[in-house]
Parts: structure tokens; C-alpha cells; sequence
């Protein structure tokens, strides 16, 4: 044989775990150790497959008689022609066979910020989260709280964000090698920095354009930023399938909103969180359209005649226990009709 053959062993997700090099065919493939290539897979045969030429020099991997046989794309037979960017798998086992002569693909321009790491991205997130909780309680404070309130506040923020950042990172460190706690610190601290002036300005907007929906539907965004969160988190923690990772987080977040909405109508038979604007601010911040005493009266005369209608149309909808066996009874004492059995009418001599 004039070149060396490399037989890689992959994870489910491509990435190179072992990658062995054979200078003589035939390779004899298993899990018994007279084999080329030894498999630590008890879903593999004691001698499951082996690498040879055929009779038109080509280059094939062929089952010996395997009871889980040798799969590619979900199709089993006894032999493949092999093709460097195919991947073959043995029981649980998932390889990849490829010669010196294979046309690797062209080197990819880094575009990592390799600056960005460690305590610059740690410290700006730590700025980043002490300015939005003091804007955020100085904005939620009425009564001029004392300097401990604000102190509770950042605390309880700051313990939040470097757990879950920590959390992130530990989950880095098992899967890439590299914890990269600062960028963990600082998708966490920008996320919740965020979602604190997402709720200030969809409230505001809402209160000055009267787009109500914006703040009774405010959930919603909420949930979507969250997923955009998990994103930058992932891709840190070394995700290698970006595309793949957006359709799963939008998924997830069209099935929490749908879950939201559905739990919202089962409680109020309303699909929005809230019902009305709860949040009033002054009233130079409307730049809506004022509308006059007139129209408000007019709106209040429809809404009368649809109720004036709904109870023509279900006299009961006001009164739910009028037709209850309970009611029912009630009202047979008060005209005198005599009680049913064990249940006397009278009522009880005072001692």
C-alpha cells in the first residue's frame, strides 16, 4: 500500500475523539485485541469490519458477519465504498475512514475577540449589573429607602448573576476545556440588564402611544430575550451547531408563550397577562390623542347596551346559584312549601 489510512473515531456531533493511522491493509476493525483498530463498544462484534480493497481497487469497509451489521445514513449492507466524508457506524460506534491524499477544507478566518476574555468582560458586566439594579431600585423606591435597601438589592443581583455565570462556566470547562467565566458574566449581566429596561420602556411606550397590548402582552418578549440568553451561552460553552441551536431555542420559546397564553385563558378567559395598563406615568410622557368627555361617554353607552344585551339573552348569567339545589331550597322554605325528609323546616326551640 503507497499511502497511510486514518480511521477516526467520532462523537454524535462530529467532533474527533481518537483518529489512528494504519499503514497496511487489510484493517480488521473490533472489539477483540488482535484487531488494527480496537473498539471499547460492547454493541460491537469481537471482529465487526474490515478495510481492504475489492477486486476494482476500491477502497471499501465490508461486515464480517456481525449481529448489528454496519450502518450508514440508516441503511445496513454487508460493504461501503469508502468515502472520506462519509461516516459509518459499527454498534455505538461512529467512524470515519479517510487517506493522506484527502482534500481537507479551507482554513476558516477567526472572527473570536480573543481580547475579550477573562476580567474585561467580567468587570464590564459587573458595571453593567450595578448600574441597572440602582436605576432599578432608585425607580421602584417611593419612600426614599435607606442606603441597606440599595445594598440588599445589589447583593441579591450580584449573587444571581455570578452563580448562573458560574454554573455556565463549569459546563464550559467539562465540554471545551475552557471555563470563560468572564464572557458567562457578562451574556448574564447584559441579559438581565436587558430585561430591566425592556419592562421600564414597554411600559412607558405603552403608556404613551396607549398601545396597550404591549404591556399586557409584556411576557412574551420577556420569554424570547431569555432564548437569545441561552444562545450566547451555548455558543461560549462551545456549541458547533449555531442553525440547528436557534430552531430548538425558538421552538422552546413559541411553546413557553403558547403554555403562558393557555394557562392565562384557563384563569381569566383572557389570553393577555394583564387585563388593563397597571403602570401610570406623568401625564407629559402621553403622546397619544386626548380624547374627550364626549367620546368616553359614547364608549361607555355601547358598552352598556352589550351588557343590557347579554343579560336579555342569559338572565342566569348574573345570578349562578339561582338554579342550585341549595338555592332551590332556600327559596321553598321562604314560600311556606314543607321541607323534604330529614331536612325540617322549622326552626330549632331556644333552650
Amino acid at each position: 500500500m503507497s499511502q497511510s489510512i486514518f480511521v477516526e473515531q467520532l462523537m454524535p456531533d462530529g467532533e474527533v475523539i481518537h483518529r489512528t493511522k494504519v499503514q497496511h491493509l487489510p484493517i480488521r476493525i473490533g472489539r477483540a485485541y488482535d484487531n488494527d483498530i480496537i473498539l471499547d463498544d460492547p454493541h460491537t462484534a469481537a471482529h465487526h469490519a474490515q478495510v481492504e480493497f475489492n477486486q476494482l481497487d476500491e477502497l471499501i469497509i465490508s461486515d464480517l458477519g456481525s449481529y448489528n451489521g454496519l450502518i450508514h445514513a440508516n441503511e445496513r449492507q454487508n460493504f461501503f465504498v469508502i468515502d472520506g466524508d462519509k461516516i459509518y457506524r459499527l454498534g455505538h460506534t461512529r467512524l470515519r475512514i479517510r487517506t493522506a491524499d484527502y482534500q481537507v477544507a479551507a482554513e476558516v478566518t477567526d472572527l473570536t475577540n480573543h481580547r475579550w476574555e477573562g476580567l474585561l468582560p467580567a468587570l464590564t458586566g459587573l458595571v453593567l449589573l450595578l448600574a441597572t439594579a440602582l436605576l432599578s431600585t432608585w425607580l421602584a423606591d417611593l419612600n426614599q429607602g435607606t442606603l441597606s435597601k440599595y445594598l440588599l438589592e445589589l447583593v441579591s443581583v450580584f449573587g444571581f448573576a455570578i452563580g448562573w455565570s458560574g454554573i455556565w462556566a463549569l459546563f464550559s470547562r467539562l465540554f471545551t476545556g475552557h471555563a470563560r467565566f468572564g464572557r458567562h458574566l457578562f451574556i448574564a449581566s447584559a441579559g438581565l440588564a436587558f430585561l430591566e429596561l425592556w419592562e421600564h420602556a414597554s411600559s412607558l411606550v405603552a403608556y404613551a402611544f396607549s398601545w396597550e397590548t404591549l404591556l399586557t402582552f409584556s411576557v412574551h418578549p420577556i420569554i424570547f430575550i431569555c432564548a437569545v440568553i441561552l444562545y450566547f451561552h451555548f455558543l461560549t460553552a462551545g456549541n458547533k451547531r449555531p442553525g440547528r441551536l436557534k430552531i430548538y431555542l425558538a421552538t422552546v420559546a413559541i411553546l413557553g408563550s403558547a403554555i403562558t397564553m393557555t394557562k392565562e385563558y384557563q384563569a381569566s378567559n383572557h389570553l393577555s397577562g394583564e387585563l388593563y395598563m397597571s403602570r401610570i406615568y406623568p401625564p407629559a410622557t402621553r403622546l397619544s390623542r386626548d380624547h374627550s368627555l364626549e367620546e368616553f361617554m359614547a364608549d361607555m353607552k355601547n358598552l352598556k347596551e352589550q351588557v343590557d344585551e347579554e343579560r336579555k339573552d342569559n338572565p342566569e348569567k348574573d345570578n349562578p346559584k339561582k338554579n342550585s339545589p341549595a338555592q332551590k331550597d332556600t327559596d321553598e322554605i321562604e314560600q311556606g312549601v314543607p321541607a323534604k325528609p330529614g331536612q325540617p323546616n322549622e326552626e330549632p326551640e331556644h333552650q
